[in-house]
């Protein structure tokens, strides 16, 4: 089922036959996982975008180092966890077509989970990036920042 928005919809499990369930080898009919190197691109794109509006709120309010720590701590947990819980998708998501879900059924985040998400982000960075190198090893293409939060991050088809 195709949405307004061009999304196709994973079809409603069957009792005991949820998308998540399936084997690890494959995907649920109609959802195909965002690999490693377009994930990237997204968040370059959106990394991008933030530090352009942290540098304009910082120029406006704050023209200190002070200011530039303070707006992006506000700035960039908003942004993410914003775009996570409402509509699943950021700006540089949005681009590229990709969107993060639950894995669980393919439905929204929510703020919990977006949360989560960002805080598992921030763990996915510390040892050397690899529980974001994760991705490229995972079936279901899983950081570690979706294996904490119970995300996915799929792909629109066409």
């Amino acid at each position: 089922m195709t949405s307004p928005t061009g999304w196709t919809q994973p079809p409603a499990p069957a009792p005991g036959d949820g998308w998540a369930g399936r084997t690890q080898l494959e995907p649920a009919p109609g959802v195909v996982f965002g690999g490693f190197w377009i994930r990237l691109v997204a968040y370059y794109v959106d990394a991008a975008l933030v530090e352009i509006i942290v540098i304009l709120l910082v120029l406006a309010f704050f023209p200190s180092i002070a200011g530039v720590l303070v707006i992006s701590m506000i700035v960039t947990p908003a942004y993410f966890i914003g775009f996570w819980a409402t509509t699943g998708q950021t700006v540089g998501m949005k681009l590229l077509g990709l969107r993060v879900v639950r894995n669980s059924d393919g439905g929204r985040l929510g703020f919990g989970r977006a949360v989560l998400r960002l805080v598992g982000f921030s763990i996915s960075c510390i040892p050397l990036y690899l529980g974001l190198i994760w991705v490229a090893f995972d079936s279901r293409k899983r950081g570690w920042h979706d294996l904490i939060a119970g995300s996915v991050v799929i792909r629109r088809t066409r």
